[in-house]
């Protein structure tokens, strides 16, 4: 699981397609997981439907990327270069005091799932960008909260 056979470089180029690069705090197709991301980074399955959310517009938390940082530091890993290329390719949206306290007021919603600080966080960016929420876990196709939900894996 250490080898990464697929990268975010793998995705296809935004600016090829004549869009404009992403800006963080403008609006975007869809937030990433930290699930989501891990599973392009470690090609696991999904990960093509990961690379096309991207292309079509991606944004992610500083605390989902800071999840996932953690979780390369773990395996043995330099985050630094992976994470330089994700940023060329999705934007990082700051965890603000109104995502904190949407995070705070999701806790009642999802803790019958276990979801964590990063799992709120988020969902919390996805509603204040009021756009969906991509994971890979699916567990929160079952959560009954104000944010549209997309698996990366049937």
């Amino acid at each position: 699981m250490t080898q990464q056979s697929k990268d975010v470089r793998d995705a296809p180029d935004p600016e090829a397609s004549g869009r404009p690069p992403h800006e963080a705090s403008a609006p975007s197709i869809a937030v990433l997981d930290a699930s989501a991301l891990l599973a392009l980074l470690f090609a696991e399955p999904g990960a093509e439907r990961v690379a096309d959310v991207i292309a079509e517009g991606a944004v992610i938390s500083t605390v989902n990327l800071s999840e996932v940082a953690g979780l390369l530091v773990r395996h043995g890993q330099e985050p630094e270069q992976t994470l330089a290329r994700v940023r060329e390719q999705v934007s990082v949206e700051p965890f603000t005091p109104e995502d904190a306290l949407t995070a705070a007021k999701l806790s009642p919603l999802t803790a019958p799932k276990d979801l964590s600080l990063g799992d709120r966080a988020c969902l919390a960016l996805a509603k204040r960008l009021a756009t969906r929420a991509v994971t890979a876990e699916r567990e929160w196709a079952q959560l009954e909260v104000d944010v549209p939900i997309e698996l990366i894996r049937a």
